[in-house]
């Protein structure tokens, strides 16, 4: 009776947040009510009061004005191993309602200094990742950068950042607090005076590290920019937390098993995966098919036939999580839902993602960047013949990126690299469509219509012949529109005028104007 209810209300509240059917896939809740994933490292199963069945469907009703859940508390999944052990012991937990913070301003008082910790580009083309500690005094800070930066080299040895580090940026902002330490730790009772309010207990539970979500990301705004937040507290003691709503996850600090909730986390709210755990009771999923890609009702004979999910990735075995294939038992459910590998960090911690998940984490990463940093000439633009165009790449640590160029859509024999000499379309019309194609050709990645769709960039230009080199406004004539820029560039030399010393003389004159009316015209004649 427990587990059916725990799980009732666990739908109900993925419904709410989703403004979806139970039988469709999770997704975050709105910002009024921070739909917040819990792991915890705890050693056996907390027997938590859960609502009643007439608290459930009220929760279903006490929607605020913007369709989220009340303010007043926050939705939280708890996921803790069942065993003793913490670390590969498979996952248990369910939904509970957290007493949210009093309002309270997100404001600093203090614009808190920050420190990047790795730098590889412009955060437009980033996914930038900030560490914001909670508990640390002033004179404690150097032991905070030291950890931030420890805690990094760690995550960036596991796939997917092992692969894709620079993909990231990653910033710490120094957080000081009046007191040291955390809330209710190493015991109950325990309150101390800290900038975020981070605290073990929460809900009752003991290894369940909360944090005010609007003051760690405040915190966070203080860096040049943030994706995810990794919210730290100065505390050896086990547990953590994750906000997916928030983009956010906390753990404690001095304490490294508690590094696999942020890793499991980042599964959640970077990936929008599913949990592969469920309550071993007996209870079966008889819904219709859920959104998450780890997770499914079809077998392993279906999946092939249909050639969808994980499909690809039927009968792959890597190493530690096995071959896949169709494992029932996932999503809270033992029957009736399937995950594509007997164990992996979705089902219990201290094991990497299986094949399909870190596919979808890859795609994830190549949905917020692009493969192309730069180019010296605009996509999409006029280029005269005779130009070089180069490209800028954000090339994976262990593989490099496919390039190829194309003419017209037809494939030039050759033509891989980051750059492309015009002078070799010699023969081209004007108008002539020049290509360049670049494709993560990752092996981690087997779903081909994923790659097609999100691991391969098309950037193109427009290349008219010599003739041209007259049109100043690359509109593909020569006209008065050209004669207005050449006047306006009037007696500047090459470097200042640019495109405006046709002649190529070294200065902007009557020269320039001759060879201008001699291209008088279409560009396409």
């Amino acid at each position: 009776m427990f587990d059916d209810l725990r799980r009732s209300f666990m739908l109900s509240a993925m419904s709410l947040a989703t403004n979806e059917s139970v039988n469709q896939s999770p997704a975050r809740s709105s910002p009024t009510g921070a739909f917040l994933l819990v792991l915890q490292g705890v050693f056996a199963l907390v027997a938590v009061s859960m609502p009643s069945a007439a608290r459930a469907q009220a929760l279903a009703r006490d929607e605020d004005c913007c369709g989220g859940l009340h303010a007043k508390s926050d939705l939280v999944f708890s996921c803790h191993p069942s065993m003793r052990s913490r670390i590969n012991s498979v996952l248990q937990g369910g939904p509970l309602l957290v007493e949210a913070a009093a309002d309270e301003p997100t404001a600093l008082f203090n614009p808190w200094p920050f420190f990047t910790v790795q730098y590889t580009g412009s955060s437009a083309n980033r996914i930038d990742i900030v560490f914001v500690g909670d508990g640390f005094q002033t004179a404690q800070l150097g032991s905070y950068a030291s950890l931030v930066q420890q805690r990094w080299n760690t995550l960036i040895e596991r796939e997917p950042w092992v692969s894709y580090k620079g993909y990231f940026n990653v910033h710490r902002v120094d957080v000081t607090s009046i007191d040291a330490g955390v809330d209710q730790d190493p015991s109950q009772g325990i309150l101390r005076n800290t900038a975020l309010d981070m605290g073990f207990w929460c809900a009752g539970i003991d290894r369940l590290l909360c944090v005010d979500p609007s003051k760690a990301v405040a915190a966070a705004n203080c860096a040049p920019d943030w994706d995810q937040i990794l919210a730290v507290a100065n505390s050896t003691t086990y547990g953590g937390a994750g906000y997916p709503s928030n983009d956010l996850c906390t753990f404690s600090g001095f304490n490294a098993d508690s590094l696999e909730v942020a890793v499991h986390e980042f599964g959640h709210s970077f990936g929008d995966l599913a949990d592969e755990y469920d309550y071993a009771d007996g209870a079966t999923y008889s819904g219709s098919e859920v959104g998450e890609v780890n997770v499914s009702i079809q077998t392993q004979a279906q999946m092939q036939t249909a050639n969808n999910k994980w499909a690809a990735w039927l009968g792959v075995s890597l190493p530690t999580v096995g071959v896949h294939g169709a494992f029932e038992g996932a999503r809270y459910f033992q029957f009736g839902i399937r995950r594509p590998t007997s164990n992996s960090l979705m089902r219990s911690l201290g094991t990497p993602f299986n094949g399909p998940s870190l596919e979808q984490m890859i795609v994830k990463i190549h949905q917020q960047t692009t493969m192309v940093d730069a180019a010296t000439r605009p996509f999409n633009s006029i280029v005269v013949r005779r130009a070089v165009i180069g490209t800028t790449l954000v090339q994976p640590s262990l593989h490099t990126l496919n390039k190829q160029w194309y003419r017209a859509g037809v494939l030039i024999p050759g033509a891989t690299g980051v750059s492309f000499d015009t002078t070799n379309l010699a023969a081209a019309p004007a108008g002539t469509q020049l290509q360049l194609v670049v494709t993560d050709p990752t092996t981690k990645v087997r779903n081909e219509t994923l790659r097609t769709q999100w691991l391969r960039e098309t950037y193109s230009w427009t290349i008219v012949p010599e003739a041209c080199s007259a049109d100043l406004n690359i509109d593909g004539f020569v006209n008065g529109a050209d004669l207005a820029v050449l006047l306006a560039a009037w007696g500047m030399n090459a470097i200042a005028a640019g495109r405006a010393d046709v002649s190529g003389n070294g200065l902007v004159g009557g020269e320039d104007i001759a060879a201008m009316l001699a291209q008088w015209g279409s560009c396409n004649q």
